[in-house]
């Protein structure tokens, strides 16, 4: 049984210093866009599967990787489905703040709707992450049904306004073959 939040610990890498990525795999781990409106654009039917949404107490490392005074996060755990098959597992760590509370109890919207729509949005670096097969997201690839195989994912932290946050994106088995 799989327990939420999944660990997506990984050693994250800026794309300057990441090899041997095909061009799809730049592609979508590059796309500097909407990721839910490219999905969108590729499929029949587009759907979010909310897995988990909790309170917790973000790390050192997370308020500093965020610039983060407060302590508090909310961490949102999503599938992105496109004609009801699971492509991009996605977590985000949205600080708590009086500043940005829509971004709070958004149930089944994608937050790429929510964000993209913001003309003060800004995205950091892209870093990349591999997920081999040892990694505790393979647990939950199974639990999924899909062929276990190494993971690619991407991270960025968005800002609106003075506002940061962290999204996390993993591209599930078959991904790229359907994209």
């Amino acid at each position: 049984m799989i327990t939420f939040p999944l660990s997506i610990s990984a050693n994250w890498q800026c794309a300057s210093l990441v090899n041997n990525l095909s061009a799809l795999e730049q592609e979508w781990l590059f796309e500097p866009h909407s990721l839910t409106a490219k999905l969108k654009s590729n499929a029949q039917s587009f759907s979010v599967k909310v897995l988990n949404e909790q309170t917790f107490t973000l790390s050192d490392a997370q308020q500093q990787l965020l610039g983060s005074s407060t302590d508090k996060a909310l961490n949102r755990e999503v599938l992105l489905m496109c004609d009801n098959s699971p492509m991009v597992y996605a977590q985000s760590w949205l600080p708590i703040t009086q500043t940005q509370a829509a971004l709070r109890n958004m149930g089944d919207r994608p937050l790429g709707d929510v964000i993209f729509q913001h003309p003060e949005l800004t995205r950091g670096d892209i870093e990349v992450g591999h997920f081999d097969e040892g990694h505790v997201l393979q647990s939950f690839v199974k639990e999924l049904d899909l062929t276990s195989h190494s993971l690619l994912g991407r991270r960025s932290v968005f800002s609106i306004n003075d506002y940061r946050f962290l999204v996390c994106e993993v591209f599930l088995p078959g991904a790229y073959l359907y994209l």
